[in-house]
Protein backbone atom coordinates (compact mmCIF):
# COMPACT_ATOMS: atom_id res chain seq x y z
CA UNK A 1 0.00 0.00 0.00
CA UNK A 2 1.29 3.48 -1.02
CA UNK A 3 -0.17 6.61 1.21
CA UNK A 4 0.71 9.89 0.28
CA UNK A 5 0.57 12.85 3.30
CA UNK A 6 -1.56 15.39 2.09
CA UNK A 7 0.21 18.17 4.72
CA UNK A 8 3.54 18.63 6.39
CA UNK A 9 1.82 18.07 9.68
CA UNK A 10 1.78 14.18 10.15
CA UNK A 11 -1.23 14.37 12.74
CA UNK A 12 -3.20 16.50 10.82
CA UNK A 13 -3.43 15.23 7.48
CA UNK A 14 -5.37 12.98 4.84
CA UNK A 15 -3.54 9.89 3.41
CA UNK A 16 -4.50 9.66 0.29
CA UNK A 17 -4.37 5.70 -1.26
CA UNK A 18 -2.20 6.09 -4.38
CA UNK A 19 -3.61 3.57 -6.24
CA UNK A 20 -7.15 4.58 -6.17
CA UNK A 21 -6.50 8.53 -5.74
CA UNK A 22 -9.18 8.27 -2.83
CA UNK A 23 -8.87 9.50 0.55
CA UNK A 24 -8.09 6.36 2.78
CA UNK A 25 -7.11 7.72 6.15
CA UNK A 26 -8.35 10.88 7.92
CA UNK A 27 -5.73 12.49 10.98
CA UNK A 28 -7.06 14.73 13.12
CA UNK A 29 -5.19 16.07 16.63
CA UNK A 30 -7.30 19.07 18.65
CA UNK A 31 -6.34 20.81 21.89
CA UNK A 32 -8.36 20.08 24.47
CA UNK A 33 -9.87 22.91 27.02
CA UNK A 34 -8.17 22.96 30.31
CA UNK A 35 -11.06 22.12 33.34
CA UNK A 36 -10.90 24.41 35.99
CA UNK A 37 -9.97 21.99 38.37
CA UNK A 38 -6.64 21.61 36.25
CA UNK A 39 -5.79 25.15 36.52
CA UNK A 40 -6.09 25.17 40.37
CA UNK A 41 -2.91 25.26 42.32
CA UNK A 42 -2.35 24.86 46.00
CA UNK A 43 -0.69 28.11 47.38
CA UNK A 44 0.02 26.75 50.39
CA UNK A 45 2.52 24.10 48.48
CA UNK A 46 5.71 26.09 47.92
CA UNK A 47 8.12 23.86 45.12
CA UNK A 48 10.54 24.86 42.68
CA UNK A 49 9.29 22.02 40.40
CA UNK A 50 6.68 23.19 37.45
CA UNK A 51 3.34 22.74 38.42
CA UNK A 52 1.82 24.05 35.29
CA UNK A 53 -0.61 21.15 33.74
CA UNK A 54 0.31 19.63 30.07
CA UNK A 55 -1.08 19.93 27.51
CA UNK A 56 -3.91 17.63 26.47
CA UNK A 57 -4.94 16.61 22.77
CA UNK A 58 -6.69 13.99 21.32
CA UNK A 59 -5.83 12.66 18.17
CA UNK A 60 -8.00 10.55 15.94
CA UNK A 61 -7.53 8.47 12.66
CA UNK A 62 -10.96 7.60 10.94
CA UNK A 63 -11.19 5.54 7.76
CA UNK A 64 -13.12 6.75 4.53
CA UNK A 65 -16.33 6.48 5.88
CA UNK A 66 -15.66 8.24 8.46
CA UNK A 67 -15.36 5.31 11.16
CA UNK A 68 -13.05 6.19 14.32
CA UNK A 69 -10.52 3.29 14.27
CA UNK A 70 -7.22 5.14 16.40
CA UNK A 71 -7.94 7.05 19.23
CA UNK A 72 -5.02 8.90 20.89
CA UNK A 73 -5.25 10.48 24.33
CA UNK A 74 -1.81 12.91 24.79
CA UNK A 75 -1.03 13.86 27.92
CA UNK A 76 1.95 16.49 27.01
CA UNK A 77 4.16 14.27 24.37
CA UNK A 78 2.89 11.12 26.47
CA UNK A 79 0.48 9.21 23.84
CA UNK A 80 -2.11 6.68 25.80
CA UNK A 81 -3.20 4.25 22.05
CA UNK A 82 -6.62 2.55 21.46
CA UNK A 83 -6.52 0.99 17.94
CA UNK A 84 -10.00 -0.51 17.29
CA UNK A 85 -11.42 -2.27 20.24
CA UNK A 86 -8.15 -2.72 21.74
CA UNK A 87 -6.84 -0.47 24.51
CA UNK A 88 -2.81 -0.69 23.50
CA UNK A 89 -1.66 1.43 26.10
CA UNK A 90 1.30 3.29 26.36
CA UNK A 91 4.36 3.83 23.90
CA UNK A 92 6.16 0.74 24.69
CA UNK A 93 3.00 -1.46 24.76
CA UNK A 94 2.31 -0.55 21.05
CA UNK A 95 6.06 -1.87 20.19
CA UNK A 96 5.74 -4.80 22.93
CA UNK A 97 9.11 -3.84 24.36
CA UNK A 98 10.87 -1.55 26.55
CA UNK A 99 14.37 -2.39 24.81
CA UNK A 100 15.07 -1.81 21.95
CA UNK A 101 18.13 -2.81 19.66
CA UNK A 102 20.59 -0.38 18.15
CA UNK A 103 24.22 0.33 17.00
CA UNK A 104 25.57 4.04 17.48
CA UNK A 105 23.89 5.27 14.32
CA UNK A 106 20.84 2.98 13.90
CA UNK A 107 17.49 3.09 16.01
CA UNK A 108 15.85 -0.35 15.98
CA UNK A 109 12.33 -0.85 17.41
CA UNK A 110 10.62 -4.52 17.03
CA UNK A 111 6.91 -4.66 16.26
CA UNK A 112 4.79 -6.53 19.14
CA UNK A 113 2.95 -8.53 15.84
CA UNK A 114 5.99 -10.09 14.54
CA UNK A 115 9.27 -10.57 16.49
CA UNK A 116 11.12 -10.19 12.69
CA UNK A 117 9.69 -6.84 11.64
CA UNK A 118 11.39 -3.87 13.34
CA UNK A 119 11.26 -0.26 12.54
CA UNK A 120 14.65 1.00 11.69
CA UNK A 121 15.67 4.18 12.24
CA UNK A 122 18.51 6.41 11.14
CA UNK A 123 18.67 10.09 10.71
CA UNK A 124 17.63 10.41 7.06
CA UNK A 125 15.49 7.31 6.66
CA UNK A 126 12.69 5.33 8.11
CA UNK A 127 11.98 1.60 7.41
CA UNK A 128 10.37 -1.47 8.62
CA UNK A 129 12.62 -4.30 7.97
CA UNK A 130 12.02 -8.44 7.89
CA UNK A 131 14.95 -9.90 9.19
CA UNK A 132 13.62 -13.35 8.47
CA UNK A 133 13.23 -12.46 4.78
CA UNK A 134 16.06 -9.93 4.92
CA UNK A 135 13.43 -7.62 2.85
CA UNK A 136 12.27 -4.40 3.40
CA UNK A 137 8.78 -4.27 4.12
CA UNK A 138 7.97 -0.55 4.62
CA UNK A 139 9.64 3.04 3.76
CA UNK A 140 9.14 6.52 4.64
CA UNK A 141 9.72 8.83 1.45
CA UNK A 142 10.13 12.72 2.93
CA UNK A 143 10.40 15.59 0.66
CA UNK A 144 10.49 13.57 -2.65
CA UNK A 145 8.79 13.46 -6.29
CA UNK A 146 7.39 10.87 -6.83
CA UNK A 147 8.07 9.68 -10.92
CA UNK A 148 5.30 6.31 -11.76
CA UNK A 149 7.21 3.49 -13.23
CA UNK A 150 5.71 2.21 -16.94
CA UNK A 151 7.49 0.25 -19.47
CA UNK A 152 7.35 1.48 -23.28
CA UNK A 153 4.54 -0.16 -25.42
CA UNK A 154 6.35 -2.66 -27.76
CA UNK A 155 8.14 -1.30 -31.27
CA UNK A 156 7.35 -3.67 -34.37
CA UNK A 157 10.26 -3.61 -36.45
CA UNK A 158 10.58 -5.55 -39.93
CA UNK A 159 10.09 -9.25 -40.37
CA UNK A 160 14.09 -9.52 -40.61
CA UNK A 161 14.41 -8.24 -37.17
CA UNK A 162 12.86 -9.44 -33.80
CA UNK A 163 10.64 -7.24 -31.60
CA UNK A 164 11.90 -5.71 -28.65
CA UNK A 165 10.81 -4.12 -25.69
CA UNK A 166 12.38 -0.86 -24.64
CA UNK A 167 12.19 -0.20 -20.98
CA UNK A 168 11.53 2.90 -19.51
CA UNK A 169 14.37 4.92 -17.31
CA UNK A 170 13.17 3.89 -13.92
CA UNK A 171 11.71 0.28 -15.22
CA UNK A 172 13.35 -2.60 -12.66
CA UNK A 173 15.67 -4.10 -15.66
CA UNK A 174 17.17 -0.70 -15.66
CA UNK A 175 19.71 1.09 -13.52
CA UNK A 176 18.10 3.74 -11.79
CA UNK A 177 19.57 6.44 -9.68
CA UNK A 178 16.68 5.75 -7.61
CA UNK A 179 16.55 2.48 -6.67
CA UNK A 180 18.99 1.37 -4.32
CA UNK A 181 20.05 -2.47 -2.93
CA UNK A 182 18.38 -3.00 0.89
CA UNK A 183 19.63 -1.50 3.87
CA UNK A 184 21.83 -3.95 5.47
CA UNK A 185 20.93 -4.19 8.99
CA UNK A 186 23.24 -6.36 11.80
CA UNK A 187 22.01 -9.51 13.10
CA UNK A 188 22.92 -9.26 16.57
CA UNK A 189 22.60 -5.63 17.95
CA UNK A 190 23.38 -4.56 21.57
CA UNK A 191 20.47 -3.07 23.37
CA UNK A 192 19.58 -0.01 24.80
CA UNK A 193 16.61 1.85 26.74
CA UNK A 194 13.81 3.07 24.16
CA UNK A 195 13.66 6.26 25.81
CA UNK A 196 17.72 6.73 25.46
CA UNK A 197 19.70 9.58 24.22
CA UNK A 198 22.18 9.99 21.74
CA UNK A 199 24.33 12.81 20.32
CA UNK A 200 23.91 14.10 16.90
CA UNK A 201 24.86 12.08 14.04
CA UNK A 202 26.60 13.11 11.19
CA UNK A 203 26.55 10.38 8.53
CA UNK A 204 25.83 11.65 5.21
CA UNK A 205 22.84 11.52 3.64
CA UNK A 206 21.71 8.28 2.08
CA UNK A 207 18.90 7.61 -0.51
CA UNK A 208 15.81 5.69 0.35
CA UNK A 209 16.03 1.73 0.12
CA UNK A 210 14.17 -0.20 -2.03
CA UNK A 211 10.88 -2.09 -1.12
CA UNK A 212 9.38 -5.13 -1.58
CA UNK A 213 6.44 -6.10 -3.41
CA UNK A 214 3.63 -4.77 -1.35
CA UNK A 215 0.56 -6.98 -1.02
CA UNK A 216 -2.38 -4.65 -1.99
CA UNK A 217 -6.18 -5.62 -1.28
CA UNK A 218 -7.72 -7.83 -4.63
CA UNK A 219 -9.70 -4.42 -5.82
CA UNK A 220 -6.51 -2.38 -5.54
CA UNK A 221 -2.63 -2.65 -7.20
CA UNK A 222 -0.15 -0.47 -5.91
CA UNK A 223 1.00 1.03 -8.69
CA UNK A 224 5.59 1.42 -8.85
CA UNK A 225 6.85 4.33 -8.70
CA UNK A 226 10.46 5.86 -8.18
CA UNK A 227 11.23 8.11 -5.62
CA UNK A 228 13.59 11.58 -6.43
CA UNK A 229 14.29 13.20 -3.00
CA UNK A 230 14.27 16.88 -3.11
CA UNK A 231 16.53 17.48 0.37
CA UNK A 232 14.40 20.64 1.38
CA UNK A 233 12.02 20.10 3.87
CA UNK A 234 8.43 21.68 2.06
CA UNK A 235 9.33 20.61 -1.72
CA UNK A 236 7.31 17.65 -2.78
CA UNK A 237 5.27 15.08 -0.73
CA UNK A 238 5.64 12.50 1.77
CA UNK A 239 4.96 9.14 1.35
CA UNK A 240 4.16 5.52 3.22
CA UNK A 241 4.91 2.70 1.49
CA UNK A 242 4.16 -0.89 3.61
CA UNK A 243 3.52 -4.36 2.80
CA UNK A 244 0.34 -5.69 4.35
CA UNK A 245 0.33 -7.95 7.04
CA UNK A 246 -2.02 -10.72 8.23
CA UNK A 247 -1.35 -10.39 12.10
CA UNK A 248 -1.73 -6.43 11.77
CA UNK A 249 -4.59 -3.96 10.28
CA UNK A 250 -3.01 -1.50 8.50
CA UNK A 251 -3.93 1.48 10.45
CA UNK A 252 -1.29 -0.46 13.54
CA UNK A 253 1.56 -0.17 10.65
CA UNK A 254 0.39 3.80 10.17
CA UNK A 255 0.19 4.31 14.11
CA UNK A 256 3.35 2.28 14.74
CA UNK A 257 4.77 4.99 12.21
CA UNK A 258 3.89 7.95 14.03
CA UNK A 259 5.16 7.21 16.86
CA UNK A 260 8.24 5.65 15.70
CA UNK A 261 8.99 9.22 13.37
CA UNK A 262 8.83 11.14 16.87
CA UNK A 263 11.05 8.78 17.87
CA UNK A 264 13.55 9.22 15.63
CA UNK A 265 13.80 12.96 15.70
CA UNK A 266 14.33 12.77 19.46
CA UNK A 267 16.70 9.87 19.45
CA UNK A 268 18.94 11.69 16.16
CA UNK A 269 18.28 15.95 18.00
CA UNK A 270 16.53 16.38 14.53
CA UNK A 271 13.97 19.60 14.53
CA UNK A 272 11.33 18.04 16.86
CA UNK A 273 7.82 17.37 15.95
CA UNK A 274 5.40 20.36 17.41
CA UNK A 275 1.35 19.86 17.67
CA UNK A 276 1.00 23.28 16.20
CA UNK A 277 2.64 25.72 13.66
CA UNK A 278 3.35 23.43 10.71
CA UNK A 279 4.91 26.21 8.82
CA UNK A 280 7.23 27.42 11.54
CA UNK A 281 8.25 23.88 11.90
CA UNK A 282 9.19 23.31 8.19
CA UNK A 283 11.50 26.48 8.52
CA UNK A 284 13.29 25.40 11.31
CA UNK A 285 13.51 22.48 10.04
CA UNK A 286 15.08 23.43 6.80
CA UNK A 287 17.08 26.20 8.61
CA UNK A 288 18.48 22.79 10.78
CA UNK A 289 19.42 20.84 7.65
CA UNK A 290 21.15 23.52 6.17
CA UNK A 291 23.51 23.83 9.19
CA UNK A 292 24.35 20.32 9.75
CA UNK A 293 25.17 20.36 6.11
CA UNK A 294 27.32 23.23 6.55
CA UNK A 295 29.30 21.36 9.71
CA UNK A 296 29.31 18.24 7.75
CA UNK A 297 31.67 19.47 5.38
CA UNK A 298 33.16 22.30 6.89
CA UNK A 299 34.92 19.56 9.28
Amino acid sequence: MLLRFTAADMLNTSLIDVSTGDCAYEITTTLLPTTPSEKQVDIDVISSEDTSPKEQRHTCISDASGNALVSIAWNGRQPDINILDEKVGALTDLFGSSTVRFMPKILAVPTRFDTEYVWTATPDSLILFDYDSETTKGTFYQNVIRVPTSLKPTRKRSSSSSSTTSPSPFSSSSHSPTSLPLLSLPSSPSTASLFSSAPSSTSSSSPAPSLCTPSPPPHTETPKSSFIPTHLPGVGSNYLEFCQHPLAHDVELIVSFLMMEILRRGRFLLTPYTFEKPKMWQLKEARDLILRRVRRYTV
